[in-house]
């Protein structure tokens, strides 16, 4: 696997929420467009704590952009701040305790960062 992207996002000011950092990487595959399929993780730090939130091989970015382009991981981000209300109930059926108290609580603020930094998927 070869590194495509770190990115390191503060919603918050300094102090006052935890610090998210999420890593890109090229697994080597490709999807049937021949497109690459990434692998993400999405880590949160507050406290002197580090945890994984999200992770997983599996997202195929646009043909239309780059691997390590701005649009990709505005695209990612996307997927990954999904709250629920936003797509189906069953689309959270797998998560944590953990993910689903990201989505309650910082989920929204994550994605408008990523929206201020990066603009829409």
């Amino acid at each position: 696997m070869n590194h495509v992207r770190t990115v390191r996002l503060t919603p918050y000011r300094k102090g006052l929420g935890p610090r998210f950092t999420l890593k890109v990487v090229d697994t080597g595959r490709t999807d049937a467009r021949g497109c690459s399929v990434l692998a993400y993780v999405l880590k949160q730090r507050e406290g002197g704590q580090t945890s994984v939130l999200l992770e997983g091989t599996d997202f195929r970015p646009s043909p239309l952009h780059a691997d390590d382009s701005n649009a990709t991981v505005a695209a990612l981000l996307g997927f990954l701040t999904l709250r629920p209300g936003d797509t189906d109930e069953e689309y959270f059926l797998g998560y944590t305790r953990t993910q689903l108290e990201f989505c309650a609580q910082h989920a929204e603020a994550l994605s408008a960062e990523s929206f201020s930094r990066f603009g829409e998927g």
